[in-house]
């Protein structure tokens, strides 16, 4: 399935940029709480699902604790 997993949220840590021709971009802003899916693989191995305004990005659990950190209550942080 698709969507099979954990929803949660996560607030990233850090600004991810990407960079496309001369521009960069901010794709994940620092402070920001989104949308996210965990799922766990064949072999025990949690795999990330982040959902942006405008990209949603997939990562390992090495590279999600790199950028983000999970929120228990995202309603707290939505407000500010």
């Amino acid at each position: 399935m698709a969507n099979e997993g954990k929803r949660c949220y996560c607030c990233c840590v850090q600004d991810m940029r990407m960079q496309i021709g001369k521009e960069e971009l901010i794709i994940f802003k620092k402070g920001q709480v989104y949308l996210c899916m965990i799922r766990t693989g064949d072999m025990e191995v949690s795999f990330y699902k982040i959902y942006g305004e405008e990209f949603s990005l997939s990562c390992s659990e090495a590279e999600f604790k790199e950028y983000f950190q999970l929120v228990k209550h995202a309603q707290s942080y939505e407000k500010s």
